[in-house]
């Protein structure tokens, strides 16, 4: 793909009518709509999804899920060891998204306006897309009013449910445009502006495919009405998938040429690892993995662990424990490995959706007999899903490559390996029904097994899931933890949420919508960080 920060011209055009003050960014002033088209604005709302998806909501979850604990080196992070969320905490969550929102709007309306479909069409996935983001952590949010600038400045809320609901209209609508203008003798395609597939729309069906399914699953654990409408929409899925190329077969990443040059990097390198001037971060010394994580890689014998942590000796030096007084300094413990699993490179793509996280999901669905295929078929996912997690880690950025005979590159023993070292270990082995260990230990609970822990299917479904995802896409992990209770990771020595769990279940809506858009949030209700759960959220 050619370097489209060198080539995308969309800033430069619009910034002089716009203020648009950041590389590849059209924040806008909703009173002066943008009038670029939509080849011009495309690329830069799908690096800016990219960069909201790793550096806001991914470090909120790695907190959630107890991936990530605060080290000695830095005070504050009270509200991720308290859960004590306030609307002033996580705001980017809320605001960075609608911001692109509105960008993706300006796509969809300028590719109808000028014979760009296929444009309108990337638009309309990736508003499903940015929209899951907000009900997940939100809830009711503004929708049908939302993203007209100055014609609305005060929009209703609408439901979640029945915004989920409307996700699988607009995905049904935007592949059924994609399939007309590919038949078209008059099609217009795009370019490399489309930084995710390059232009390839069969892709984007297949994206928008995993993305229903996604959603669909998300509502599977709701009431028995919720439940007959997921089945039926699972079964014209499973049909419809069939017909247009089925789910996602690699990676969705976001590569618009990251290169070592200010606002141009990888952004979860940029913040975390060091800057275009070859700095280091100092927040990469504010976070450490937590004993819990580490816990999972060291009594599973998982060689993904040294891929994505320093090792000293083979072994993790130390981590922490959420909440705890005394954490360890950020500068002397296990941080994330350079040139590893998720420290890739400065010019490493940015995932959107992981193969591994579809072909699991595509797992549970048939486990659960919402698509055929039963357990066999549910088996190959699982297994199919494993290899591409290790597939995912053990590559890196294009400048950390060197070339066919690095040692660290993916191969098919690595995942041998593994599966052969746990044969008797249920979160690992698909047939095997406890969780028996050869160190005779619960990676879960990091306690010695007085006896076999049985594990369900569901649950090692969930839990290979969740070290996917680990510090790259932990948004999923955290909505799965709050629709299937897996896995059973520790909350926060210091929470003060009175749930069995001790954990929260949502976000609370911004200062910004406290102050601007009071009425109509007083519509919605009292909203409480441990008690207002998400739609799908029906467990305890």
């Amino acid at each position: 793909m050619k370097n489209l920060f060198k080539i995308l011209v969309a800033c430069s055009v619009t910034a002089l009518a716009t203020g648009c003050d950041s590389f590849l960014d059209v924040n806008q002033n909703p009173n002066n709509p943008l009038t670029a088209t939509a080849d011009a604005i495309l690329a830069q709302s799908l690096k800016v999804t990219a960069d909201n998806y790793s550096i806001d909501y991914n470090p909120y979850a790695a907190f959630a899920v107890g991936e990530v604990a605060k080290s000695g080196t830095v005070n504050g992070y009270q509200e991720e060891r308290t859960y004590n969320y306030s609307s002033q905490y996580g705001q980017a969550l809320f605001n960075n998204v609608y911001d692109n929102l509105y960008d993706y709007g300006l796509v969809e309306k300028q590719g109808k306006a000028n014979n760009q479909p296929d444009h309108a069409s990337i638009a309309k996935i990736m508003k499903v897309y940015n929209f899951q983001l907000l009900v997940d952590e939100y809830g009711d949010i503004p929708y049908t009013d939302a993203l007209q600038g100055g014609n609305n400045i005060t929009p209703k809320y609408d439901k979640a449910d029945v915004i989920y609901k409307d996700f699988i209209v607009k995905l049904d609508a935007a592949i059924a445009e994609i399939t007309a203008n590919s038949a078209s003798t008059t099609k217009r395609t795009v370019g490399g502006e489309d930084i995710v597939f390059g232009g390839n729309m069969a892709n984007w069906i297949r994206f928008a495919n995993s993305l229903k399914l996604r959603i669909l699953m998300r509502q599977s654990s709701g009431d028995a009405a919720l439940r007959t409408y997921v089945r039926t929409e699972m079964a014209r899925l499973q049909t419809s998938a069939a017909a247009s190329g089925g789910f996602i077969t690699a990676d969705v990443q976001v590569q618009p040429g990251y290169l070592q040059s200010e606002a141009q990097q990888n952004p979860f390198w940029n913040r975390y690892r060091a800057s275009a001037a070859g700095t280091s971060s100092i927040e990469r010394y504010y976070t450490l993995p937590t004993r819990y994580i580490l816990a999972q890689y060291n009594l599973n014998h998982d060689p993904r662990g040294p891929r994505i942590y320093r090792t000293s000796g083979g072994r993790f030096v130390s981590g922490a424990t959420l909440g705890e007084n005394l954490p360890p300094l950020g500068n002397a413990a296990t941080r994330f490995l350079d040139g590893g699993g998720v420290f890739k490179g400065l010019d490493a793509p940015v995932p959107l959706m992981l193969k591994a996280d579809d072909l699991f999901t595509q797992s549970e669905a048939k486990l659960l007999n919402f698509f055929t295929g039963g357990e066999p078929a549910a088996k190959t996912d699982f297994v199919n899903g494993i290899t591409a997690s290790f597939a995912y880690f053990y590559t890196t950025g294009p400048s950390r490559r060197s070339g066919a005979s690095d040692s660290s590159a993916f191969t098919a023993a690595k995942v041998t390996k593994y599966t052969n070292a746990n044969l008797t270990n249920g979160l690992v082995n698909w047939d095997a029904p406890t969780t028996t260990t050869r160190d005779g230990i619960d990676p879960l609970f990091a306690t010695p097994l007085t006896a076999p822990r049985t594990v369900s299917k569901q649950e090692k479904i969930i839990y290979q899931k969740y070290l996917a995802v680990n510090a790259v896409a932990s948004t999923e992990a955290w909505d799965d933890y709050r629709r299937t209770g897996f896995p059973k990771f520790p909350a926060s020595l210091q929470s003060i949420s009175t749930r069995t769990d001790r954990l929260p279940v949502r976000l609370l809506y911004p200062i910004t919508e406290v102050t601007s858009n009071a009425s109509n949030l007083a519509q919605v209700g009292a909203i409480s960080q441990f008690t207002s759960k998400i739609f799908w959220d029906v467990l305890d």
